[in-house]
């Protein structure tokens, strides 16, 4: 785990990281229960290299610091071309009908040959190899572009009426996510589809629906997605899967208001302080402690999950009793 760009400390000379490696280490064991290793490298590759070391090696203790050894060499050469990150399987089997074999023959291979086959990414990679940091950490995931939330039925769906509970209860949980998220949609589609082998009566469409003004209040999103799939909707058509996906994602902070769909401040607040209190109560109680009525009450459409596992910390009805 924890891939570290070598810190300087406050004399400029790199940092001593082996000993907090040890103690990163030993915490997440004695908290989470979960052994890991720790790879520390100027570079994400080389960082890479160094957890596979950490790993494999059990004189390392699990901690390895690539960027202390005397000569890195002789590590280089310890690991194949093909554990190397960023090496895919076409590409390794390019390096092997080269002879290069391991991470040190592909540093030092001239960097013209590589560039022809790979491009600049090739050239990132090998400058990664070589010490030179080509690739950013990033301390934040990006923005997502699109959320989807789908299901499988538990048997076909051939009511109109349970078509819009499965839609119902797919977008409230899009809804969620996207206000966990701090996004809203300017898009939604909803897309539904019977069995692959119905064969010739085989049925599967979408539609699509442009908000005025993008929200991530379940009420405005299910007032725009019910008509659609209303619209999808076939009588003979035995539906197997549905869902719902959220697109034009936008940051939370910037709304740019329609002159053609006015929204109070007031109103606004009043949605968003509604949406925080449902979204609390499900969070402090368990999903679906409060929902909409347009997601029906224990539909008999939804997933199985006979096979899940016990979760006796988070659900008190699978606390396990002991009769003495």
């Amino acid at each position: 785990m924890g891939l570290l760009h070598r810190p300087a400390a406050s004399n400029g000379q790199p940092g001593d990281l082996r000993a907090w490696g040890q103690r990163l280490r030993q915490q997440v064991r004695r908290d989470l229960g979960l052994p890991v290793a720790v790879g520390i490298a100027p570079t994400k590759v080389l960082a890479k290299l160094a957890n596979r070391i950490a790993k494999r090696d059990p004189l390392q203790g699990g901690v390895f610091d690539l960027g202390a050894v005397d000569d890195p060499d002789p590590w280089l050469e310890s690991i194949a071309v093909e554990d190397v990150w960023g090496i895919g399987r076409q590409l390794s089997r390019w390096c092997r009908m080269r002879g290069i074999a391991d991470a040190r023959a592909l540093r030092d291979l001239p960097p013209g040959e590589l560039r022809r086959r790979c491009g600049v990414v090739g050239l990132r990679l090998q400058q990664e190899l070589q010490g030179h940091a080509c690739l950013p950490l990033q301390s934040l995931p990006p923005a997502k572009q699109e959320t989807c939330v789908s299901r499988s039925f538990s048997r076909p769906v051939s009511s109109r009426e349970e078509l819009r509970q499965a839609i119902a209860t797919y977008l409230s949980r899009a809804a969620e996510k996207l206000r966990r998220q701090g996004q809203r949609a300017g898009a939604i589609t909803v897309f539904v589809r019977s069995s692959p082998f119905d064969g010739s009566s085989f049925y599967s469409n979408a539609a699509t629906a442009v908000l005025l003004l993008p929200s991530n209040d379940t009420g405005v999103l299910l007032a725009a997605a019910l008509p659609l799939a209303d619209s999808l909707y076939r009588r003979h058509k035995p539906l197997q899967k549905a869902g719902v996906l959220l697109q034009q994602l936008q940051p939370e902070a910037l709304l740019q208001h329609h002159l053609l769909a006015p929204l109070e401040p007031q109103q606004q607040q009043r949605r968003e302080a509604l949406m925080a209190a449902v979204d609390g109560l499900n969070r402090r109680y368990g999903s679906g402690t409060v929902q909409w009525a347009a997601c029906g009450l224990q539909p008999v459409w939804a997933m199985r999950r006979s096979k899940l596992s016990r979760a006796a910390t988070t659900r008190i009805s699978d606390v396990p009793l002991v009769w003495a």
